[in-house]
């Protein structure tokens, strides 16, 4: 496939047009100049459009995406109750796998194409092989990441002396090197909410099995008074493996720790900022040196679906941040605190990377095919591509969508799946689910 005549977005002026030649196998072999097509190719006309690299979203529970709205007025502790332990206790296996396809394929409307799922639904071992099916079957790019049930909470999330369910061993045997566009992680509670035994006992675990471990962490006041990556730290299991999710509450020292350690945070601000979880943590961005970081939507049924919003949100807080501190030195901010199109970029490296799926935030030779085709008619002005930034993209101004390598969105239309007949099933479902609330 070649995709023929469009801008690339890579953050400098928009100017001059190219081609993407992308394999059978869904990698980009190579990008040239704009030239005459070639001969059995199927060729994109993409005259006209800017290509956005596939966005990547490092957190995000995708089963809530068909209960939109149901946690946008509640605090932590009413989400917990409402939507992780009561809307997730009342959904079956069956209905999972249509929850969670279409959960991704609004992802991929959104010019996200590759997630990490925090499956915190995951009731029986039917509900997880349904969920891994659901992934594979999006062809999305997905780090699945197996975590607790939606029942129990308690004693899952109180104290927890249960370990990680064995189930997960299941799931690498039969998941782990299958296929190209999923890999399996696991969700684990971290200090906050298991004992110290636990966790040592699921890193220990992850490690064995040679897969990413994922915790919330720094969650509320949960992160004072359990200050859990020190605890992390003093016992040896902060590593790169880890993933650390919103570290609102941690403190300047722990923050540290998990930089030399090389371990991914990353930072829901909308979520974050809503649910009471704190500050997000765009001040150990500033702070600390060599920090990898990446960014989240969290929670579908609270959170706005676009990456892009949740991108220039955290932008706008850590701009507000470092000028606030410039200002209360009494002294007038005179410089940008972070170049908009980096930040773009910056907020995807580190979660590609840690992913492990051969994804990339930037469009070029020797990574998947993955990138929206955004028609410029409504930007195609002189002042935006001499000074283009990402957060002027919209969503409904995406044309066509790959997905490594194959069209899964063209003209507005979704090619990849029957999405009227998965839209109906979802329907009914949420039907009867919110019929009981």
């Amino acid at each position: 496939m070649i995709i023929q005549n469009v801008h690339i977005f890579n953050g400098e002026p928009v100017t001059g047009t190219s081609d993407i030649h992308i394999s059978q196998e869904g990698i980009i072999t190579a990008i040239t100049g704009s030239g005459a097509p070639t001969p059995g190719e199927d060729m994109i006309d993409g005259r006209g459009m800017l290509a956005l690299p596939g966005l990547t979203d490092a957190h995000r529970h995708v089963w809530q995406a068909p209960f939109k709205g149901v946690a946008a007025d509640l605090m932590l502790l009413e989400y917990l109750d409402k939507v992780a332990g009561g809307i997730g206790s009342q959904i079956s296996a069956e209905e999972l796998y249509y929850i969670n396809l279409y959960g991704y394929i609004q992802c991929a409307l959104a010019g996200i194409t590759t997630v990490f799922d925090w499956s915190h639904i995951m009731n029986s071992a039917e509900h997880a092989d349904a969920a891994v099916q659901a992934a594979v079957d999006s062809g999305l790019n997905v780090l699945f990441l197996h975590a607790t049930p939606a029942t129990e909470r308690d004693k899952y999330w109180n104290q927890s002396i249960t370990r990680h369910d064995p189930y997960i061993e299941t799931l690498v045997a039969r998941h782990g090197h299958a296929f190209p566009n999923v890999r399996i992680g696991m969700g684990i509670r971290g200090p906050e909410f298991a004992t110290m035994d636990v966790n040592r006992a699921d890193i220990g675990l992850a490690d064995a099995l040679g897969i990413p471990a994922s915790m919330h962490i720094g969650s509320s006041l949960l992160g004072k008074i359990h200050k859990p990556a020190l605890q992390l730290a003093e016992q040896g299991l902060l590593t790169q493996n880890l993933n650390l999710v919103h570290c609102n509450t941690l403190s300047h020292e722990e923050m540290s720790l998990i930089a030399q350690a090389g371990s991914l945070v990353t930072i829901t601000p909308e979520a974050e900022m809503q649910t009471g979880l704190g500050e997000p943590a765009a001040r150990f961005m500033a702070d600390i040196p060599g920090l990898k970081w990446s960014i989240g939507t969290d929670i579908p049924t609270g959170s706005t679906d676009s990456l892009l919003f949740q991108q220039r949100l955290l932008l706008q807080y850590y701009r507000s941040l470092v000028n606030h501190r410039v200002i209360e030195n009494m002294e007038f901010p005179v410089q940008m605190p972070y170049a908009a199109n980096k930040f773009f970029f910056d907020s995807m490296e580190s979660a590609n990377a840690y992913a492990g799926l051969n994804t990339s935030a930037r469009i070029g030779a020797g990574s998947k095919a993955c990138f929206s085709l955004f028609r410029l008619e409504g930007l195609n002005n002189r002042a935006f591509l001499q000074n283009p930034a990402f957060y002027y993209l919209q969503e409904p101004n995406i044309d066509t969508i790959v997905i490594n390598g194959k069209l899964a969105l063209q003209s507005g239309q979704w090619l990849a799946h029957d999405l009227e007949s998965i839209e109906r099933n979802v329907s009914s479902i949420v039907a009867r689910i919110m019929g009981r609330f």
